[in-house]
């Protein structure tokens, strides 16, 4: 994503009890945050958030930069959420030996 900040990648696996082969291979995600940018029209600031191969990257605004900040985070956490009550897993590493809280 143009302008990005900041990049996390983690490994999401499928909910236990899934015997489906291609279920047992994790799925890479990137979650990628933007800069926070003036909002063209004056009404304060906008930053887009992304969850490559799964969300299409979004805008989210706020009145200042750190607002923004904050709502594209919360964005992104949102997303991971409704991934783990669907019951996926998330790990640092594609070995599935480091659990990402």
């Amino acid at each position: 994503m143009k302008g990005a900040i900041a990049s996390v990648e983690l490994f999401a696996w499928a909910p236990s009890g899934s015997e489906d082969a291609a279920d047992l291979q994790p799925k890479r995600l990137t979650l990628v945050v933007g800069a926070p940018l003036p909002a063209g029209d004056d009404s304060g600031w906008s930053c887009r958030v992304a969850l490559a191969d799964l969300k299409r990257p979004v805008e989210v605004g706020a009145e200042d930069s750190l607002g923004a900040l904050s709502a594209a985070i919360a964005r992104g956490e949102v997303w991971l959420g409704e991934l783990r009550r669907e019951g996926m897993v998330f790990t640092r590493d594609r070995a599935g030996n480091d659990p990402y809280p």
